[in-house]
């Protein structure tokens, strides 16, 4: 495959976004699928992904997100987004990469995409302008209603109030992610993120991987969560539009697939008749970094053939 990169100012305004095109090595593609990777990793942990997606004829638009991966210019600013709105800068971040693909490609279709962090983030993007022409969007890894939000909020700004904005908070970590791991075996802290042990030994090993995030990211985290599970922001996705909501079935994010489940029904209840659910069972949380990343890759490009 060919690799592209480029470079664009985050609407964050804390740093410059680094971003690549992928496309097939023979430049035939009608398919083009814009990614966003999740909270505290990068884009070149999705370079099989991207590569199987190339080999079957589908161009991919990727970028780190703002102080991720080598969008991180200053390693102490990392999962930093900016002192307030930054959760609304980052879905203006994505659109920018959407943009750029429809422009460069208009007779192609146009897929989004997010996992994790990243999905929050895609849901809210495709809510807030559905007529930026996609055809499809797939969410990935992600999550329902959180009933903790309210008081992520009130905490994280409470920290921030008192240790500053950019403060590493351990509480706040654990009260976000402290369950995670009691499901496994607890050979790692990041077991839940899939079976594959090499993969999760290379995620531990990675220092742009698996950082804690500032109290104002997780603020901004808990903001995108909230704003992405509510009846408001499904009511102004296109009801046509086809949606394929993808998790395992051991993902904590996705509360063991009764999240994910949430979700389908959220947007069920407000219309939208082309939702597709795809839950495997022995899953954790990295479904393309799985054991059976194969079958899930395989059903992702078989959905887009079907739309």
């Amino acid at each position: 495959m060919k690799n592209i990169p480029f470079h664009f100012p985050s609407k964050t305004g804390v740093c410059e976004i680094s971003a690549h095109i992928y496309t097939p090595d023979d430049g035939f593609f009608e398919t083009v699928m814009v990614i966003h990777h999740g909270m505290a990793e990068h884009q070149k942990r999705y370079e099989e992904f991207i590569r199987f997606l190339c080999d079957h004829g589908i161009a991919v638009y990727m970028h780190d997100m703002a102080n991720h991966g080598e969008s991180s210019q200053d390693p102490e600013l990392k999962g930093w987004f900016g002192k307030k709105g930054g959760w609304n800068a980052l879905i203006e971040d994505y659109r920018e990469m959407v943009m750029r693909a429809r422009q460069e490609h208009p007779a192609c279709r146009l897929i989004v995409m997010g996992h994790s962090m990243g999905s929050f983030i895609v849901r809210m993007y495709v809510s807030r302008y559905p007529k930026d022409g996609f055809a499809g969007a797939v969410f990935m890894g992600t999550g329902g209603p959180n009933p903790a939000a309210g008081a992520g909020k009130a905490v994280s700004a409470m920290i921030g109030a008192v240790r500053g904005k950019k403060h590493r908070s351990s509480l706040m970590n654990t009260m976000a992610f402290g369950t995670y791991g009691k499901k496994f075996e607890g050979r790692t802290p990041f077991d839940w993120l899939t079976r594959d042990k090499a993969i999760v030994d290379r995620y531990i090993a990675d220092p742009y991987c698996g950082f804690m995030f500032p109290v104002q990211g997780m603020n901004d985290l808990v903001r995108l969560n909230a704003a992405s599970n509510t009846a408001a922001w499904a009511r102004d996705i296109p009801a046509e539009l086809p949606i394929l909501l993808v998790s395992g079935g051991l993902d904590p994010v996705g509360d063991y697939g009764a999240g994910v489940l949430k979700v389908g029904e959220l947007l069920a209840e407000t219309g939208h008749t082309r939702v597709t659910t795809k839950i495997y069972p022995e899953c954790r949380h990295e479904v393309l970094n799985e054991i059976n990343r194969d079958e899930v890759m395989n059903d992702i490009t078989e959905w887009i053939r079907g739309i």
